[in-house]
């Protein structure tokens, strides 16, 4: 006659089957991973603002310089400020960069810059679209997908051309969204990043 089966003393996650027993482990790093920190600040930059344009004809001749400024609507804060982010709760957080400036058209263009093992192991990606403000990303609707993949990988892109300004008082939206990845590596780890967006006369 068979013995039966004595299951008492297994744990649970032996009596579960292949998938519970993935789903558990998956929920186990990303408790672990909770200690997982981000800050990342934002800076708008302005390049050739010393730009000289020519008034008048003849032999008097005068001379005014022209600008370049741009601003973004964050009023010193940092875009991201997380201690506890764990995979599968992604953040995201939207941002608004506005240019005021004499000298049309401008290009504007984007770059991070980022230290720390996080960026290694954090997913992110970068939209530029219309109706999200700082305070809240509701109503921003999508119109294109600068950057998919780590910050890590954003800071070695390089500048990104985001688009061609034309007229004084422009406003750009961006949405930002960071997901850790649910790996062991990214335990206990931190990062600190800059978004910088800069125009330059076109």
């Amino acid at each position: 006659m068979a013995r039966p089966l004595d299951l008492t003393n297994r744990t649970d996650e032996e009596n579960a089957g292949p998938q519970a027993r993935q789903v558990a482990r998956s929920t186990a790093r990303a408790f672990a991973a909770a200690a997982a920190a981000l800050l990342v600040s934002t800076l708008v930059v302005a390049r050739s603002d010393a730009a000289l344009t020519a008034e008048g004809t003849g032999n008097n001749n005068s001379f005014e310089a022209g600008t370049i400024a741009l601003s973004d609507d964050d009023q010193g804060r940092s875009l991201f400020d997380l201690s506890n982010m764990a995979p599968g709760r992604p953040s995201s957080q939207c941002i608004n960069v506005g240019y005021q400036g004499s000298i049309l058209p401008v290009d504007i263009t984007m770059l991070a810059e980022s230290q720390g093992e996080l960026s290694n192991y954090l997913n992110v990606r970068v939209e530029l679209g219309t109706g999200g403000t700082f305070e809240s990303c509701d109503g921003f609707q999508s119109e294109d997908e600068l950057f998919q993949g780590t910050l890590g990988g954003l800071t070695r892109e390089g500048s990104i051309d985001v688009a061609r300004i034309r007229n004084d008082g422009a406003e750009l939206s961006f949405r930002f969204i960071f997901d850790v990845a649910d790996k062991a590596e990214a335990v206990g780890t931190t990062s600190s990043a800059s978004i910088v967006w800069e125009a330059v006369p076109a």
